[in-house]
């Protein structure tokens, strides 16, 4: 189910073909509906909860710790395919709202 290290020579600036093994138990996943996100000097960890619905309680089912540079990459990519999954599945009206949220949210960063 993984892809298949790609052959040819690859120029420069494209990052070479990942193989990515899933294992069978890993396949179906969890399920979680809340996250925790604290940071340390070094590195961001990530808490993924599954909370339970009739008690003020949840569980921890992964905990993640990653690099500064890496979150950074994680939310360029959930921003573009949040972008993407909105552009398809929410109203015309609702989309260009969040399009125009996240163009507010970046010019604000730079300034």
């Amino acid at each position: 189910m993984s892809d298949l290290p790609n052959e040819e020579p690859q120029p420069e600036h494209e990052q070479p073909q990942l193989n990515i093994i899933l294992r069978p138990e890993e396949m179906i996943g969890v399920w979680v509906n809340f996250a925790r996100v604290s940071h340390s000097e070094h590195e961001f960890t990530v808490d993924f909860v599954r909370l339970e619905s009739d008690k003020p309680q949840g569980i921890v089912v992964s905990r993640v710790s990653v690099s500064p540079l890496f979150i950074t990459q994680l939310i360029d990519a959930l921003q573009a395919n949040w972008s993407r999954y909105a552009k398809k599945a929410l109203p015309k009206e609702v989309y260009e709202g969040e399009s125009k949220r996240y163009e507010s949210d970046d010019q604000a960063a730079e300034n």
